[in-house]
């Protein structure tokens, strides 16, 4: 018997009261490549973010990324402030790479490639005003 299309495989899960349920994700961008559990950004929301924080650097939107979607563990702004600089940047991009990866169906080395992308174009750039 062949299977239907059902469109509940292209929606994220939700609870009975409409919040979404977390997923498990692995965390690629870290050596050991742990688990955590994280909600997806609804495409609205992101828009609004990246609206948003227009002009912040980078890592102040992955951290609102991760404060608003981290579940296991549940990260809070005054958490990631503890964190030392090396160990804020790696956890912060690992999981705002994951979140980004469930939420727009993106691999997560693609996310990162375009991420190391980024980040050399802006240093080129700075090389060039000097």
């Amino acid at each position: 018997m062949e299977e239907y299309l059902k469109k509940e495989d292209f929606f994220f899960e939700r609870d009975e009261n409409g919040s979404l349920l977390p997923i498990e994700v692995t965390l690629k961008a870290l050596p050991n490549k742990p688990k955590a559990m994280v909600t997806p950004i609804c495409k609205g929301e992101l828009s609004k973010l990246m609206v948003d924080t227009k002009g912040e650097t980078d890592l102040n939107t992955d951290v609102k990324i991760v404060v608003g979607h981290s579940v296991n563990p549940k990260f809070e702004e005054k958490d990631i402030e503890e964190l030392n600089s090396k160990g804020k940047s790696l956890m912060i991009n690992a999981l705002s790479t994951a979140i980004l990866s469930i939420s727009l169906n993106v691999e997560q080395e693609v996310l990162l490639e375009a991420g190391k992308r980024k980040v050399i174009e802006s240093e080129l750039d700075e090389l060039k005003k000097k």
